[in-house]
């Protein structure tokens, strides 16, 4: 466009300036310049309001050059529009997930686990906390190439504070025993886009049987009780793994 318009304006002024100044007087030779320098004026001002208009579009960075002639007097201005692919949004953190990390799982209340509570035995996993502390500092471990970061699809295992093993049977989460070797202490962890588990990622956590691990709303469990009762990636099994 910029071309065109400088083709179609400053040129055929120039030309027009050359042929009278074969015949015309030197003051119609001035005036002939200063129309030049009007419309080169004009000229540079639309290429301005074209070199802005386009730096406002969305996915656009616009960078603008000059080619400068002999002398250093410009003789041709072009625009070039270079079209740059948005980058792909990076996650809150590059920092993958390893097998003994100390993590903390915030559940979709914004509350992160630790507790542990029951009228008989402290066994029942609770998700109380509102901030990253030491009780409810988890440490995650995975069966299988410990070396490697922990990807959706592995099987992890969940320590709490108190140093004993998450596990799941039916509806209930518990944390009674360390045992390493349990199959009901297994917990697959998921992410939907698949891949190596970042810090910050939101994850889902299925249990051996195949529920996932969920949190009621705090109005219809204000004792932050965590369950696992159904097959459901949802808002309520939502949860997000941070350090």
């Amino acid at each position: 466009l910029a071309q065109a318009l400088c083709s179609n304006t400053v040129r055929p002024t120039m030309a027009l300036a050359m042929r009278f100044g074969q015949r015309r007087s030197t003051g119609q030779l001035l005036g002939i310049a200063v129309a030049f320098g009007v419309a080169w004026t004009q000229f540079r001002g639309l290429e301005t309001s074209f070199v802005s208009g386009l730096r406002t579009l969305p996915g656009l960075d616009v960078a603008t050059t000059v080619d400068r002639g002999f002398g250093g007097i410009p003789s041709e201005q072009r625009v070039f529009a270079v079209v740059r692919h948005a980058a792909k949004k990076k996650k809150s953190s590059e920092e993958t997930i390893m097998h003994g990390d100390t993590v903390y799982i915030k559940v979709m209340t914004g509350r992160y686990i630790g507790e542990l509570d029951g009228t008989t035995k402290l066994e029942w996993v609770k998700a109380r906390g509102t901030k990253k502390d030491k009780e409810h500092a988890l440490t995650i471990q995975k069966l299988g190439d410990q070396e490697s970061p922990i990807e959706s699809g592995d099987t992890v295992m969940l320590v709490m504070p108190t140093g004993v093993h998450v596990d799941v049977l039916g509806s209930a989460v518990r944390a009674r025993h360390y045992d390493p070797r349990g199959q009901w202490q297994r917990l697959t962890i998921v992410k939907q886009d698949g891949g190596p588990v970042f810090v910050g990622d939101k994850i889902f956590l299925r249990g051996h049987q195949g529920e996932y691990m969920d949190a009621n709303p705090l109005e219809r469990a204000p004792d932050g009780e965590v369950k696992a009762r159904w097959r459901d990636e949802g808002e309520w099994q939502e949860m997000w793994i941070e350090k």
